[in-house]
């Protein structure tokens, strides 16, 4: 799993990271991604270019998306 812990950085730098790991991304890989808010941008980046997510707020208001190439892998069975 690849950990992107964005939540200290400023924008436009979380989006940039987190596009070119999953551009890198191979096979199952998955990438945790966790932000102040949720990225809607990257939703949709991901989306165009062949990618899966899962986004969740925890109850301290904090995103976890994790995302991968791979349509079979079950993203709710990954715990924040």
């Amino acid at each position: 799993m690849i950990l992107i812990d964005a939540r200290e950085l400023e924008h436009p730098i979380p989006l940039e990271m987190t596009v070119t790991a999953f551009k890198n991304l191979m096979g199952s890989e998955v990438i945790h991604f966790i932000n102040r808010r949720e990225p809607i941008p990257l939703f949709e980046i991901l989306t165009k270019n062949g990618g899966f997510y899962l986004s969740r707020q925890n109850s301290e208001g904090v995103w976890h998306i994790h995302i991968t190439r791979d349509p079979n892998l079950d993203l709710k069975a990954i715990h924040v």
